[in-house]
């Protein structure tokens, strides 16, 4: 297992020691799912420090950007969208493939990460009917950027004229850098609307990342961008107000969104803050799955960049970016 975690992209030597570590402790304890269920919530704790997120910040880890899709859907339901979901999606082609199928309700691959191999056929996630997606190229057919400012207001315009929920995103940092002019808000403490940020690449300052949450954007985040953690080690950062409601209103409806054949082929229990606590059993329920340890690995790889940072000024470390995108250009 070990050796397969690493063969797709290897960390430093700093995360392949840290996750090594981790490994060791999972593989002596005596209750895999007390090991983990610590592990994970300490993992959630070193996330919000080394990001200095806002008090009353809830994460959520997650296999990747793409499965981190998903979780917006879950809290829109929670936050009482019963009708359709209208997810707009921006810069696609220039943001993870699998994205814009996941913010449809959708597997993006064969298999599910916890389940393994999907049944011949079965496309919808169980729970997550009634989402559509409108994607929003990042650039026009001749390569120049789009502006994409004024179809996403026409989309969200007409959701809404239509009586759809919004879930609107905005994208910080494609895979070729490009950033979207705005970073959309969620309207009424997520009552109204959803905003995503997608800073899925974590090229971002703390300065800006605490904007997004003051706004009440969730915000998509992963180490294995900037921070250099193995692939699909994913995090969603959901700001106060919006998981105050969370925490205080009933679990989302249908609860089949929580089964093995929904979030639970993605999730366990162990992953959820404390918001959750309601959505917690119901993941549980999948007894035939112990724990998500490959994530619980990829997590330490990733947190001992993200610490080994977390020192060096922001300012510093948008120099060296922009300093080496130069290079690159030149």
């Amino acid at each position: 297992i070990f050796f397969f975690f690493f063969t797709c992209n290897a960390p430093t030597e700093r995360g392949y020691r840290a996750a090594q570590q981790a490994f060791a402790e999972i593989s002596q304890s005596h209750n895999v799912n007390d090991t983990l269920r610590t592990m994970f919530g300490e993992q959630r704790r070193r996330i919000a420090e080394s990001l200095e997120l806002p008090d009353g910040t809830e994460v959520v880890l997650c296999p990747s950007g793409s499965d981190a899709e998903y979780i917006p859907i879950a809290i829109a339901r929670a936050l009482g969208a019963s009708n359709r979901i209208v997810n707009v999606v921006t810069q696609v082609k220039e943001i993870g493939a699998g994205s814009s199928v996941a913010a449809q309700g959708k597997y993006f691959s064969t298999h599910a990460p916890l389940t393994g191999r999907l049944p011949k056929g079965e496309h919808q996630l169980a729970g997550f009917d009634n989402v559509t997606c409108v994607n929003i190229p990042a650039r026009e057919r001749d390569g120049s950027v789009l502006d994409a400012a004024a179809l996403v207001a026409e989309f969200v315009r007409q959701a809404e004229e239509d009586g759809a929920f919004p879930i609107v995103h905005g994208v910080f940092g494609g895979k070729t850098g490009l950033r979207d002019g705005t970073m959309p808000d969620s309207k009424d403490s997520g009552r109204s609307s959803l905003g995503v940020v997608d800073a899925c690449q974590g090229r971002f300052a703390l300065e800006e990342l605490n904007e997004w949450l003051e706004q009440d954007s969730i915000t998509l985040f992963t180490a294995s961008k900037f921070y250099q953690a193995p692939p699909f080690c994913g995090a969603v950062l959901v700001p106060k107000r919006i998981a105050e409601q969370v925490r205080d209103l009933p679990v989302p409806k249908p609860i089949a969104m929580f089964s093995s054949s929904g979030l639970g082929g993605f999730l366990t229990d162990k992953e959820l803050p404390d918001c959750m606590d309601s959505w917690r059993p119901l993941l549980s329920n999948n007894t035939d799955i112990e724990g998500n340890v490959g994530l619980a690995l990829r997590w330490e790889a990733g947190l001992a960049e993200m610490e080994a940072l977390s020192s060096v000024p922001d300012t510093i470390r948008t120099q060296a970016c922009d300093e080496w995108a130069t290079r690159v250009a030149d």
